[in-house]
């Protein structure tokens, strides 16, 4: 059973998809990682997920206790999410915006589940760390290039008009640690060979065989990360000052 799927409101894209084998496999892995850094934080404090959508994640936490912020691009889906959590803070955001709209310094923990085109940035590393407080954390999921499912977008990756599977896990993970943080949790996941949207009956025995067999260590090939970092910099390591909306 998939316990985020969405009850009494509106059913959105992605949440469509979490409902579905695969996506629950998916979606049980982020919650754990989500879980695992709201325990390491130890107080639930404050929090900004980027990309929200419809808030599920975001509701999640602020069942655990945390004060939220919701950012997103599409307003049906931020209405959504305002109407599931009236007490979150839901802010629209350009979808060109290279800022987050949070005071630096002023987050616990920022999660930026499945926005994968972003997360690989170098602009949006370091907007993480600069809204972050010192040992706060970062949660996120990785596309990683070095994988067998980037080989199947081949045509997209040599004509330029692939938007995903762009940047090497290793790579981003070594800068990324380079800057300040220090990560604390990673599996890889999305091993088996089915599609975003399957609902194959087969997909709890693949999964369960591709956690027998250890390939969740394999990050550095992997094809998704789903990952869990904290913030080690005492500075604030961004463009300076705050930025409000």
């Amino acid at each position: 059973m998939n316990q985020f799927a969405s009850s009494g409101d509106a059913t959105l894209f992605w949440e469509d998809f979490s409902r579905r084998r695969w996506g629950t496999y998916i979606s049980n892995i982020e919650a754990e990682t989500i879980r695992y850094a709201h325990q390491a934080v130890g107080q639930p404090s404050t929090a900004l997920e980027i990309g929200a959508e419809g808030g599920r994640w975001s509701k999640l936490l602020f069942d655990l206790g945390w004060q939220v912020t919701c950012t997103e691009i599409d307003p049906v889906a931020l209405a959504v999410c305002q109407q599931r959590i009236p007490e979150s803070r839901c802010i629209l955001v350009d979808q060109d915006s290279t800022e987050f709209p949070c005071e630096s310094n002023s987050q616990a923990l920022v999660l930026a589940i499945e926005v994968h085109e972003l997360v690989e940035q170098e602009w949006f590393t370091r907007e993480v760390q600069r809204v972050l407080k010192p040992d706060g954390l970062f949660v996120g999921v990785f596309q990683n290039k070095h994988s067998w499912r980037a080989v199947l977008n081949l045509k997209s990756m040599l004509t330029g008009t692939m938007k995903h599977y762009t940047a090497g896990y290793l790579p981003w993970k070594k800068k990324t640690a380079a800057s300040g943080f220090e990560f604390l949790r990673e599996e890889g996941i999305c091993w088996m060979p089915f599609g975003r949207m399957s609902n194959s009956p087969l997909i709890p025995a693949a999964t369960y065989l591709e956690k027998a067999l250890c390939l969740r260590r394999l990050t550095a090939v992997s094809p998704w990360i789903v990952f869990a970092a904290k913030n080690c910099s005492a500075k604030t390591n961004g463009l300076g000052g705050s930025h409000e909306s």
